[in-house]
């Protein structure tokens, strides 16, 4: 690797199914910016490979015998807050996602998501942004809400919200529609470094540990209405 030519992001593939993992290394591998650093076959065995390898991004799998995605994935960041977690799901619509997401993974992905798609999607986890569908985010605090205390939660992420400023709040509603930062900065008429700035405010007011949970947040404050 050259002076000039920057790391390629790592990442450790977990996921119970062996062809799956298998899938999942051919994609990767076909792109020069991304290295396999490890695999497990289980939630338990992704904590250890975690802290031994520190990858850049973990692409976790939800439904896994002992101990599932959403466990892992809160012991791992506990254990390794700087790797960034991916989900893995076959199903638009699994709540498990909501619990992992406030596990705190990253984001999620569909496991027919496109080579090109989830190479991208890997690259943005690593750079501190979040891979989700803003759809499929609203889809699941609906699903989630309606069978729980939606006026509690709801009440809760107003209280939380009230605290950012008019522009942090403006630019905590583009991060719940999906938008990158590049996006954001556009549409909203300021750099990239502001917007990340709004961003850092935006958690540390709120308590929160990354942009999807800030997404959920603004979600529930929107379904509370």
């Amino acid at each position: 690797m050259s002076p000039h030519t920057p790391d390629p992001t790592s990442v450790l593939l977990v996921d119970d199914d062996a062809m799956v993992r298998a899938g999942l290394t051919m994609v990767l591998s076909a792109d020069p910016t991304i290295a396999i650093a490890a695999e497990a076959a289980g939630g338990a065995e992704a904590v250890v490979a975690a802290i031994q390898h520190r990858p850049d991004v973990v692409l976790m799998d939800l439904q896994m015998p002992q101990m599932d995605g959403v466990e892992a994935t809160r012991r791992l960041h506990a254990a390794v807050p700087s790797s960034a977690v991916l989900m893995l799901t076959t199903f638009h619509l699994d709540t498990h996602v909501l619990d992992a997401l406030q596990a705190g993974a990253s984001g999620y992905l569909l496991k027919d998501v496109a080579p090109q798609e989830l190479c991208h999607a890997i690259h943005l986890a690593a750079s501190g942004e979040s891979a989700f569908s803003a759809t499929i985010t609203r889809q699941l605090v609906a699903r989630h809400t309606a069978s729980s205390q939606v006026g509690t939660a709801g009440s809760a992420a107003q209280r939380a919200l009230a605290a950012l400023t008019d522009r942090e709040r403006a630019v905590a509603d583009a991060v719940a529609e999906g938008a990158s930062n590049a996006t954001i900065a556009r549409a909203l008429f300021m750099s990239e470094g502001t917007v990340k700035t709004h961003i850092s405010r935006a958690l540390a007011k709120t308590g929160l540990d990354n942009r999807v949970q800030l997404a959920l947040t603004v979600f529930r404050a929107q379904q509370s209405h």
